[in-house]
C-alpha cells in the first residue's frame, strides 16, 4: 500500500479548512514565567507542542522541565508501566520546585568543593603565556626536506 500523494494531501487540508475542522491549540498549563504551553489536536503527527511566550515582558526560555515536554523526550518517573516512560504529562509545579532545590544544593557543594580544593599557582616560562606561540626551529632537523638552511 502507498502512501497518499501531493495532491491528495492537498484536497484534504482544503476540505478540513472548509469544514473549520483545522488544528486547534489546546491549552494544558502557563509557568511561572508566563508562558502558555498547548498540543496541537488533528495533527497528522503523534503530538505537536509548543508555547506562547507572554504578551507583555521579556521573552523568558521555559524551564528544563517544559522543554524536555516539548521535545517529547521527558521522562516521567511518576507514571512508569512496564518500564515505558509517558511523556505526555506535563511537569507539574512540585517537580519544578524539587529540581530547584536539588539544583541549589548542588551548586552549593560545588562552591563548598572549590572553597576546599588547594589552589595550585603555575610559574615559569608559558605558564601566564595566552599568546600563540611559533612552531619551534631546531638547528638539527629540517624545515624542507632536502633543503639546506642558510647559515
Amino acid at each position: 500500500m502507498s502512501r497518499p500523494g501531493a495532491w491528495n494531501r492537498v484536497a484534504s487540508n482544503l476540505w478540513k479548512y472548509l469544514k473549520g475542522d483545522m488544528s486547534k491549540k489546546n491549552y494544558v498549563a502557563e509557568d511561572a514565567s508566563g508562558n502558555k504551553f498547548y498540543e496541537i489536536a488533528n495533527s497528522r503527527q503523534n503530538v505537536s507542542r509548543g508555547f506562547d511566550p507572554p504578551a507583555s515582558g521579556a521573552h523568558i526560555e521555559p524551564d528544563l522541565e517544559w522543554q524536555a515536554w516539548l521535545r517529547g523526550t521527558r521522562r516521567n518517573v511518576d507514571v512508569m508501566y512496564w518500564n515505558l516512560y509517558f511523556d505526555r504529562f506535563p511537569p507539574s509545579d512540585t517537580e519544578i520546585a524539587i529540581n530547584r532545590m536539588k539544583q541549589q544544593a548542588q551548586l552549593a557543594q560545588d562552591s563548598n568543593t572549590e572553597k576546599r580544593a588547594p589552589h595550585v599557582q603555575s610559574e615559569g616560562k608559558g605558564a601566564g603565556d595566552h599568546q600563540p606561540q611559533k612552531f619551534p626551529k631546531y638547528k638539527d632537523l629540517e624545515v624542507s626536506p632536502g633543503v639546506q638552511e642558510k647559515k
